[in-house]
Order: C-alpha cells, then structure tokens, then sequence
C-alpha cells in the first residue's frame, strides 16, 4: 500500500474536521464556543493520537510529524497565494490608522510579555520561544509555524509545534474567554443570551459565471488550481536557484536561505501580485481577463488550505514537546490573553467614541486568534455586521502589516545573534524595543483620542 503515503493523511485530516463539523453542529455547547471546526478536528485526532499510540505501538505519537509538518508548510504557502489572487474590487481607499496602531501595539505587548516570562522563569530557553507568542496569538498558526520552523535549531526542533501551540491555545482563549464576555455586555445592554455561533457567513456569495454558455464550476476550479500551481512552481524555482547563488556564502548563505524557505509563501504572495498586475495590464489593452480569476473559487481553494493547515499543525504536538515546553505554553499563553484583554478593554474606551464593545470584542477575537475569530466574536454583539466595526477592523489589519515591519525586525534579533559572546544583550534590547513600540502606539493613540481625531 505503498501508493497511498501522504494521501493517508490527507483521508484523516478530512474525517477529523467531518467528525468535528458534526459535533459542533448536533451536540449542545460546542456551538456557543468559537472554536473552528478544523481545529476541533485536529484536538479530537491529538488526544487519540497521544492516548492510544503510546498504548498500541509504544510512540509518543501515530503521526510522522515531519511529514505533517510539510503539509502544513504547503498548505500554508497555497492558501495565502489563493487569497493574494483575488480581485479586490473595493473602490475603498481610506486606511484606518488608529486601529492598525492598536493592533501593532498589541502584537508589541505580547512579544514583550513573552521575552520577559523566558527572562524570569525559563532563563535557560531560547528567547523565541517567548516572542512566538505574538505571532501565534496576534497571527494565527500560519506565520507562527513558519518563524518556529526557521528557529527549530534553537529549541532542539520544536520551534514549528511550539507556534502552532500558542495559536491553538490563543484559539481556546479568545473563542471561549470572548464567549464569556459577549454574555456579559449582552446581559447589561439589555439584549437577548447568544445561543450559538455559526461558522456560516451572514452574507449570500455570488457564484462568478465563466462561460456565456454554461456553468462550469470544474472549468473555473480546473483554471484556479492551475494558476496557483504554475505560481507555487515558481517560488520552487526560486528557492532552488537560491541553494545555488547562497551555497558559496558557507554559514551566512545557509541562515538566509532558512528565512527564505520559512516566507515561501511571501514569495509566493509576491508572484501573484505581480501575475494580477500583468492581467491588470492587459486588461487596459483590452482583453478579456476576468475570467482568469474567480473569487470564490479562490475563496474555497484558501479555506479548504487554510483549515487543512490548521488541522494538520495541531497534529503535530507530540509528548516530548509537552514535557519540554507544555509549562512555558501555558504560563506565556495566560499571562498574554490575560494582558491583551485588559490593554484591549482600557485602548478601546480611550480611542473609539462609538461601539466601545463592539471594537474590543472584535479586536480581542482577532488579536487571540485570526480576523475570523473577531468577526464571529463580534456578530454576538453585531449579528448582521451593520456597525463599521468589522470593516475597520479588516481594513486596520492592513495598516497594521505596514506599521510591524519594524517590529518583525526586532523578533529577528535573537535569532540573528544567537550563540554571539552578547547574545543576553541584544535579547534584552529586543525586549526594550518590543516595550518601546507599546508604549510609543499607546501614547500616540491616547493624544489622538484626545484631540477627536480618531475613528
């Protein structure tokens, strides 16, 4: 059966996300949390998979972690090419700085929180190992998979696992914490219990119709698949002309070519802008493009990716990893949902004159877990999206990746003097900018609220 390899894995993470589909649909209380259905599916194969390995075939785990660690490598490079393809449409051109500074901060204060509990509590540690926490929490499992593969070496391989950990207990925190206060506010304000949350999106979707003749939605995914296939091989061809040009540079070359493999899919982002500029430009010359790309067939490619990966990631938490890092997890993780619900509630009040709950509800879902989180989170308070709290929230995320790449510079800086003779020092002033940029944002949004200026 040696034909079937990582197709065999590719059946389980798609029964595990089927089996926690059903349940989050049938059994009462699982619906009022905000969990998504594909890592339910991944805790429920996790549990079996720790509980019964050790018993049946004396491992830690059923899984070959190394190759569901690739999976999730791919699936995550595939999925965000799929959402870089989209046609934006959006005649929108306003950037709302206010909340992309209160999301940056955020990300600050967690990378902060995290170097300070290694300092004092696990002093013998990689610095990282801290920092992931913003990424995990702020990111999701995505990034937070592939800084931790690019720092494996320096937490003895378990960098990726220890990412995606954060974003799973991120994802426990907001969807269960964030249940718990929507409650809460609903209560005081006077509006009716939220029963349960639906991973349904409120909003009807158009299906994009490719030929005058016919509907053929295989024609349109045929064309998609295709697409993301020709990009992703180029970003191949990329990285294998890379082991060529950077072999030479000896240590130097092999550092950089790991940050390149861990942002393949930043590569691969890069190709699809600059496939949809040339359509954009033959599209001025007159030529029939739209139909090179349909939005909800890459709408579907990316969720399909994107909770593949999840799933996936959450599979490859092993007993090792738990006996390793398990008490610095869950310490780091509590100490930074509980800071970022507390920044988040006292910046809310102080930057936004309106839907002061809505916006910390939202914001708080993300800032734990991804955008969807916070927009489930905050149709508990806003069940049909109508305040323009979502859309800011979206559009404030974009600003937010402009103002951190500063910030990714400093998460960088252990990484890059790690084993130096001042390696305590620079993860010191890693700390110090982390705090800087915290407190630099808040000060900035604090006079803004003052003055009016803000949203």
């Amino acid at each position: 059966m040696e034909e079937w390899g990582i197709i065999l894995y590719f059946l389980l993470l798609g029964f595990l996300i089927f089996i926690a589909k059903v349940l989050k649909t049938w059994v009462p209380g699982l619906n009022r949390v905000v969990i998504p259905s594909a890592l339910l599916g991944g805790f429920i194969g996790l549990v079996f998979s720790l509980v019964l390995a050790p018993i049946l075939i004396g491992e830690d785990t059923f899984i070959d972690v190394d190759q569901m660690g690739y999976i999730v490598y791919h699936a995550l490079a595939i999925g965000f090419i799929s959402l870089a393809l989209k046609r934006d449409d959006s005649k929108i051109k306003k950037k709302i700085w206010s909340t992309g500074m209160l999301i940056t901060s955020t990300y600050a204060l967690q990378a902060a929180i995290g170097i300070l509990i290694v300092f004092l509590l696990f002093s013998d540690k990689f610095v990282g190992s801290g920092m992931l926490v913003a990424l995990g929490f702020g990111q999701g499992p995505g990034l937070a998979i592939s800084i931790g593969k690019m720092w494996n070496p320096m937490m003895e391989g378990n960098g990726a696992t220890l990412g995606v950990s954060y974003a799973f207990l991120g994802f426990v925190f907001g969807g269960t914490v964030g249940v718990t206060l929507i409650n809460i506010i609903s209560r005081k304000k006077g509006k009716e219990k939220v029963r349960h949350f639906s991973e349904d999106s409120v909003n009807k979707t158009t299906v994009e119709i490719d030929t005058i003749k016919e509907i053929s939605v295989l024609d349109g995914l045929t064309t998609q698949v295709v697409i993301i296939a020709i990009i992703y091989g180029l970003v191949y061809l990329t990285l294998l002309a890379a082991t060529y040009l950077l072999k030479p540079l000896g240590g130097i070359g092999d550092t950089i070519f790991g940050l390149l493999k861990g942002f393949n899919f930043i590569i691969g982002i890069l190709y699809a802008l600059v496939y949809k500029k040339i359509l954009k430009y033959l599209a001025k010359k007159g030529k029939n493009v739209r139909f090179i790309t349909n939005n909800y067939m890459l709408s579907n490619i990316s969720s399909f990716a994107f909770n593949i990966m999840i799933a996936g990631s959450v599979l490859t938490i092993t007993l090792d990893f738990l006996a390793s890092y398990g008490l610095q997890l869950i310490i780091t993780s509590i100490v930074a949902g509980v800071a970022t619900l507390f920044y988040l509630k006292m910046m809310t009040k102080r930057v936004y004159s309106n839907f002061q709950d809505e916006y910390f509800i939202g914001l708080f879902g993300m800032l734990t877990g991804v955008a969807s989180t916070g927009l489930a989170l905050l149709k508990g308070l806003d069940n049909n999206l109508e305040t323009p709290v979502a859309e800011e929230m979206v559009l404030g995320s974009g600003t937010a990746i402009t103002m951190a790449l500063p910030l990714f510079l400093i998460l960088f800086i252990p990484s890059l003097t790690y084993g130096t003779p001042n390696e305590t020092l620079w993860s010191w002033l890693s700390l110090v900018g982390c705090a800087l940029y915290t407190i630099v944002f808040m000060v900035i949004l604090l006079v803004r609220g003052k003055r009016g200026v803000n949203i």
